[in-house]
């Protein structure tokens, strides 16, 4: 499996690139939801692991965005935030997202979500 994983802070993109790449999966990096619309849109992904809080484009624009962007509607998205607030999780869940994790997470929390949402 093939993901893009978008947060403005390296130090997160690091830790879940070393979960997924410890469980065989290949993955591309964006710093902000601007940046993760350009190279989704060109390709190649199965599944988006989206933070909330970004400059530029936060997590809510990007899946907003996303639902009117044809190439990236139907890839799943799983949220993962520091933000654990009903409200959010329910817009999330509301505009696409397959799946809202809490930060700090664990890798077999991430993995687990992975398989669940059929991937």
């Amino acid at each position: 499996m093939k993901f893009l994983i978008v947060d403005d802070s390296s130090t997160m993109r690091k830790i879940v690139s070393l979960a997924l790449g410890g469980a065989g999966h290949q993955f591309s990096e964006a710093e902000n939801g601007r940046e993760a619309l350009d190279i989704a849109a060109k390709g190649g992904f199965d599944c988006i692991i989206l933070d909330i809080n970004m400059p530029e484009m936060n997590g809510i624009e990007f899946l907003e965005a996303r639902s009117a962007s044809a190439p990236i509607a139907a890839l799943p998205v799983i949220v993962l935030t520091t933000q654990d607030e009903a409200n959010l999780r329910d817009k999330a869940l509301a505009l696409g997202a397959k799946a809202f994790l809490v930060k700090p997470f664990k890798k077999e929390e991430l993995l687990a979500t992975i398989a669940s949402i059929g991937l």
